[in-house]
């Protein structure tokens, strides 16, 4: 007589349509807060809320990959510069990349939690992709 094994239940996978991307990236958007953009490691634009998204997924693409290669992603895992034009925090996806645009009145921690917030929401969904 064989004894069953209990099985264990099965992981819960988290889809996210592509549809709702841009209203989820949307919830980031606040003042001061221009951009919330979700790219591939190639640059292509996979997902955008706010404004002027086309040019900065290919920015954010290049300077994440000079990161990795030359810094590494560091204890943090999340890049914050600051520009003439603004502000911008950059943090990685499992394979996509994750970056927020602001202008500079808006606070280095205020659009680090942001990213923070969107990678946790994003991370199920997108860490097998």
């Amino acid at each position: 007589m064989a004894l069953a094994t209990p099985t264990e239940p099965p992981v819960p996978v988290h889809l996210l349509s592509p549809k709702s991307l841009p209203l989820v990236l949307g919830e980031a958007l606040a003042p001061g807060i221009k951009v919330v953009t979700l790219t591939n490691r190639s640059g292509m634009l996979i997902a955008c809320a706010g404004e002027a998204a086309a040019s900065i997924s290919a920015i954010v693409s290049s300077l994440w990959q000079s990161h990795e290669k030359c810094e590494g992603q560091g204890g943090l895992g999340c890049l914050l510069l600051e520009c003439e034009q603004g502000r911008l925090a950059v943090k990685a996806v499992g394979s996509f990349i994750l970056a927020c645009c602001s202008d500079s009145t808006v606070p280095f921690g205020l659009l680090k939690a942001k990213v923070v917030a969107l990678y946790d929401f994003l991370l199920p969904s997108l860490q097998n992709c």
